[in-house]
């Protein structure tokens, strides 16, 4: 047994209203609920996170009013492989439920105590984080349990898993969230939450040597991760309590960091051209299948028409901005490039050159190169077929005197 099993004390009392739960300080209150509550803490004691916040309300008083109302409560401890550590109901015998309200109240306070003192003590046995199968293994938890009037899965960790189905490291958080939600739809990975509300706590709290998020990207994790809960027809809670670090001598398996992409790519607008700010191609402009689409298989535009519509203004503005010299960089679907990937990927970028080129721009302005799937901005594991994969056939259009520019002719 990777971590030793312990089916003993705990419990949350989430008193799941329609509206939130209480005890959760005042992103989450609600007016409490009466009645037994089963909860599931999955927590994510590993590198690259800070440290999780046991001290918070949502841990101290719902355990506490857990216990207190008999409630049940399991522990499962998200890494590399997540195991369920603990479980167990709070009921006890109806004689001992005529003790004093004082004397439950004490007995309930130092069960809490033990259990928090438990959790703290839990540490990551695998590398890597697999928070999708971590949920997946606390629905089970509670999921074929009767008599309660509340199911509540408890989430203390980034979010930012590393390995499994959703992989973080294959770029997901430069894609739309709606996107990535559509592909685990496809591949039937959305749990069934249906009835179980999720409260998430120090989602995108990373630590060294983890990048920091930016607040976009803490956004898309954040849609990313309400929109499983609610497609699997749960309720989620976003709990925004920070992080408690303390010291510890404690360690833990080396986690890799997630790659976090410097320059977002954005879609091709061509009204973006209409303005005199010079600077436009500081970010990578996508001229993706939307805008610009091929026959498969084929570097001829599929709808000339419309693909010239599109590239037209991009010749005009740099006609007008003659100091630009322009990357062109064609990609591909899939993961596994061949010679075959890179030169349709190379013979697509040459087609939006000589586009720009019959337009007027100079040949000695343009440069090309085919990255097949080995682009900065490729999501991996999408396949062939689908939204995402659609995105990852493109042209990029960059500043050749950018970075990202300069990295890609570099490698």
């Amino acid at each position: 047994m990777k971590k030793r099993f312990t089916a003993l004390f705990t419990t949350i009392c989430l008193a799941v209203s329609a509206v939130g739960l209480t005890g959760c300080g005042s992103q989450t209150s609600a007016e409490a609920t009466s009645g037994m509550n089963a909860v599931c803490y999955a927590i994510a004691p590993t590198a690259n996170s800070q440290g999780l916040n046991m001290n918070s309300p949502l841990v101290q008083d719902t355990i506490y009013d857990t216990i207190l109302e008999y409630g049940y409560i399991s522990v499962v401890v998200v890494d590399g492989d997540p195991e369920m550590v603990a479980a167990d109901s709070y009921d006890i015998d109806a004689q001992y439920k005529k003790a004093s309200k004082d004397k439950l109240k004490t007995d309930a306070r130092a069960k809490a105590t033990n259990l928090i003192a438990y959790m703290e003590s839990q540490v990551a046995n695998d590398a890597q984080v697999d928070y999708l199968e971590g949920l997946r293994m606390a629905v089970r938890s509670l999921s074929s349990l009767e008599g309660y009037d509340s199911k509540t899965i408890v989430v203390i960790g980034t979010g930012l898993s590393t390995q499994g189905t959703l992989n973080f490291q294959n770029n997901l958080l430069s894609v739309e969230p709606e996107a990535v939600l559509d592909q685990l739809e496809e591949k039937n990975e959305i749990p069934d939450f249906t009835g179980i509300t999720v409260v998430w706590q120090q989602m995108g709290d990373v630590a060294s040597p983890q990048e920091d998020l930016s607040q976009t990207q803490r956004k898309r994790l954040q849609e990313i991760w309400s929109g499983i809960v609610e497609r699997g027809g749960g309720t989620f809670v976003y709990n925004d309590i920070m992080a408690n670090p303390v010291d510890t001598e404690t360690s833990y398996p080396a986690v890799d960091p997630v790659e976090l992409p410097m320059e977002t790519p954005i879609g091709f607008d061509e009204t973006m051209f209409d303005t005199e700010d010079e600077s436009i191609l500081e970010e990578p402009v996508m001229l993706t299948e939307e805008q610009v689409s091929f026959v498969p298989d084929k570097s001829t535009y599929l709808n000339e028409e419309e693909a010239v519509a599109i590239i037209r203004p991009i010749a005009d503005y740099l006609i007008e901005h003659e100091q630009i010299t322009v990357l062109l960089a064609g990609t591909t679907a899939g993961d596994e490039d061949s010679d075959y990937t890179m030169t349709l990927s190379q013979e697509r970028a040459d087609a939006v050159r000589d586009t720009l080129i019959q337009f007027g721009v100079d040949e000695s302005r343009i440069v090309t190169v085919g990255l097949g799937s080995s682009d900065p901005w490729h999501v991996y594991g999408a396949g062939y077929e689908g939204s995402i994969a659609s995105g990852n056939r493109k042209v990029v259009l960059l500043d050749a005197s950018s970075d990202t520019a300069k990295d890609i002719l570099n490698e």
